[in-house]
């Protein structure tokens, strides 16, 4: 028999994907696994393939008034308790949060169970719910340095981004080959504008502009569902969704895009220099926080998007694609990738749970 984990954090892709793909490592290591998380988060319309996946009623407090704040708190109570109850039914080894309303249920659960509690965050500055949960977690897993600030050194662990193995599949096909996938010709500097999986208007915008401007360049596009597309333009591929995005970032010569976690650990993964526009509504502007290190190592753009001019991101385009040194340049920002961190993950919570001695 298998040893039993319970797996949570959801509501936003941010937290399912790389909780998805820790469930994908330890199913291959033979673990039984319970995914834990919100009907109307993304985990609702999402397949879980490695297990078993249950759902409760639940939504998050951030940006309510104080009666559905709470309201809220006590629903995620009282879920907290229900699943109090699952775990002493199934006997888990541990349980594993990523962050998000939708993770802490289980957290508070395992806390009340006395269950080894592990949690990853994310982002460079950590969520309400794991600053709750970093405080009775055994280990507390973390994607950037900068967070290491906000939790007790003993028990922190940098580890990385767990990257989706679907999206690693891309890294060594050829990038002729990746352009001639979506349509981009092959002699074509190609420019990916994204702003997550459903897409930004401002950054369609700027992606219609450049490609006005610079009618030699190859602009490819993610718009979301309701594309702001104004013009239907030859050096344009646009798409409402895409969801291998190893082939976007392979047939790319320079990205332009939010900074979400996964978003920056992808572009790290595939080398790419990028002119990051944070999300300006992110909790704590983390996602400046994301790339800022980035930006200082000279190896990216910041752009907030109150600066925003689509004068200067067009120069910045053309400045970097004339560089002489842009080969050394991906060189650099892919050997800042954590490749495994899914490993290093699965390595720490077994050398606890196991009693291994662990790696120097």
């Amino acid at each position: 028999m298998g040893k039993k984990v319970f797996i949570a954090g959801g509501g936003t892709g941010g937290h399912f994907y790389p909780a998805l793909r820790m469930a994908e490592a330890f199913y291959e290591k033979g673990f039984e696994i319970t995914y834990l998380g919100a009907e109307k988060g993304i985990e609702g319309r999402k397949d879980f393939p490695y297990g078993k996946k249950v759902l409760f009623d639940i939504r998050g407090v951030r940006g309510k008034g104080i009666k559905a704040k709470v309201f809220s708190s006590l629903e995620l109570l009282k879920t907290a308790f229900k699943i109090k109850k699952l775990i002493e039914k199934e006997d888990i080894d541990f349980s594993l949060c990523f962050g998000g309303y939708a993770s802490l249920p289980l957290g508070l659960a395992s806390v009340f169970s006395k269950v080894p509690l592990y949690i990853h965050e994310q982002n460079s500055i950590p969520s309400y719910t794991n600053k709750l949960l970093s405080v009775f977690a055994k280990k507390i897993f973390i994607t950037f340095s900068y967070s290491k600030r906000f939790f007790p050194e003993k028990k922190t662990v940098f580890t990385g981004f767990p990257i989706r193995s679907s999206l690693k599949k891309s890294l060594s096909l050829p990038v002729s080959e990746a352009k001639s996938l979506i349509g981009v010709p092959i002699d074509k500097k190609n420019i990916l504008v994204f702003g997550g999986s459903q897409g930004a208007k401002k950054l369609t915008e700027l992606a219609e502009y450049i490609a006005k401007e610079n009618p030699d360049f190859h602009i490819t596009v993610i718009t979301g569902k309701n594309s702001s597309l104004t013009a239907s333009l030859p050096n344009i591929t646009s798409f409402d969704y895409f969801e291998d995005m190893g082939i976007l970032y392979k047939s790319s010569d320079i990205v332009i895009s939010r900074a979400g976690a996964g978003t920056v650990s992808e572009i790290l993964l595939y080398g790419k220099f990028t002119i990051f526009i944070p999300y300006p509504y992110a909790a704590s502007n983390h996602q400046y926080y994301n790339v800022k290190w980035l930006k200082d190592m000279g190896l990216a753009e910041v752009i907030t998007e109150k600066d925003l001019s689509f004068k200067q991101i067009n120069k910045l385009i053309k400045d970097f694609l004339s560089r002489e040194n842009k080969k050394l340049i991906e060189a650099q920002i892919k050997s800042l990738s954590v490749k495994n961190a899914e490993e290093k993950i699965l390595e720490e919570i077994l050398n606890d749970i196991e009693g291994r001695p662990e790696t120097p």
